[in-house]
């Protein structure tokens, strides 16, 4: 089994992946920088380097994630995931062709290719995606407060697009089940302990007979499962 959690920088996605991993006895697979990306630092070079290598940037995203998938399912057993592969695509790729750094052929090539890896055994949907959401204001306050110093330099206008494109894209998301938590409603950074086990309790709800039977609680000290690279 695997549940997925979604959401924009700040909504507290990895605070409630490990909170959810030691409660229901679970294995991590934590978001990692990519540090062996050789296409970050001339895509990011100038304006023009951006659209020059805006393909390679996500074919090399892309495949780096669907690699870290299938190692995760070779491993089996379940699992809680820190972002979706589909937010790669559908969100992240797709802002990049609305802003012209993808030609429309490129970006017809790069859906072709996502569409047909959709079929792969490692890209079988979540049996439950878990989408983290608060207004953009929300949002903004938290990256301000709390957010890495590259993030909190970003201009705003950058973190307002991205939340229309996640609101548009988990309207329109069809590929799993969706519990939507109002992170307004649960505070993962003042009170993770208590956020975490009322949105446990949610997830509980619909799954009931699909988590593991050693669920953690209260949760366990040691590190849980084995975190894959993603």
């Amino acid at each position: 089994m695997l549940l997925g959690i979604a959401g924009m920088v700040g909504s507290g996605k990895t605070t409630l992946a490990r909170a959810l991993a030691s409660r229901f006895g679970l294995q991590l697979a934590l978001e990692s920088v990519d540090q062996e990306n050789p296409w970050l630092e001339p895509f990011y070079s100038s304006a023009e380097s951006m659209r020059t290598y805006a393909l390679h940037l996500q074919l090399h995203f892309l495949a780096t994630r669907f690699a870290s998938m299938r190692r995760m399912r070779g491993l089996g057993g379940s699992w809680v995931l820190d972002r979706t592969w589909y937010e790669d695509a559908e969100v992240f790729a797709a802002g990049m062709h609305e802003q012209g750094l993808l030609s429309d052929e490129e970006w017809q090539l790069y859906r072709r290719l996502y569409a047909e890896l959709l079929f792969a055994p490692a890209a079988r949907p979540p049996r439950l995606l878990i989408y983290l959401g608060a207004p953009v204001e929300t949002i903004l306050a938290r990256i301000a407060e709390r957010g890495r110093p590259k993030e909190r330099d970003t201009d705003r206008a950058y973190w307002e697009q991205l939340h229309a494109r996640y609101a548009q894209w988990i309207a329109a998301f069809r590929h799993c089940s969706v519990l939507r938590i109002d992170v307004r409603e649960y505070d993962l950074y003042v009170d993770p302990s208590g956020a975490a086990e009322g949105i446990a309790a949610r997830v509980r709800q619909r799954l009931e007979k699909e988590l593991p039977q050693t669920e953690l609680w209260p949760p366990a000290a040691q590190t849980p499962g084995v975190a894959a690279p993603m």
